[in-house]
């Protein structure tokens, strides 16, 4: 689990919905959102606006890799030290599948495969 210095207000800002800038802020926003939201009240909607500005209006591998690992990690950190079992982190990872299968095939096409 990644963390974010408090010396300054980049927590603050991330809290209050600044755009992460690395998939440690990415995870930092996930966990800080579930662990301060009753279970029940936890919105798909907003997981994935914290990753919609994350990967931003042209996503490369790196972002995509980025944002599926804070994702991981994110659910497990929680289910080990919160004791929750947010399977909405794992569901939003999985409907970026096709997206990324997309984004894989475009470059195989321009780039060539792998020999």
């Amino acid at each position: 689990m990644p963390y974010i210095s408090n010396k300054d207000d980049r927590r603050l800002r991330l809290r209050n919905g600044e755009t992460a800038l690395t998939a440690g802020e990415l995870n930092y926003q996930l966990f800080y959102y579930v662990k301060h939201t009753p279970k029940y009240m936890i919105e798909k909607e907003w997981i994935e606006d914290y990753i919609k500005s994350f990967l931003g209006e042209k996503p490369n591998y790196q972002r995509y890799n980025d944002m599926t690992g804070a994702l991981i990690r994110c659910y497990k950190e929680i289910k080990r030290r919160l004791k929750r079992n947010i399977k909405i982190l794992l569901n939003v990872m999985e409907s970026y599948d096709d997206e990324i299968a997309k984004y894989e095939d475009l470059k195989c096409s321009e780039n060539g495969d792998v020999e």
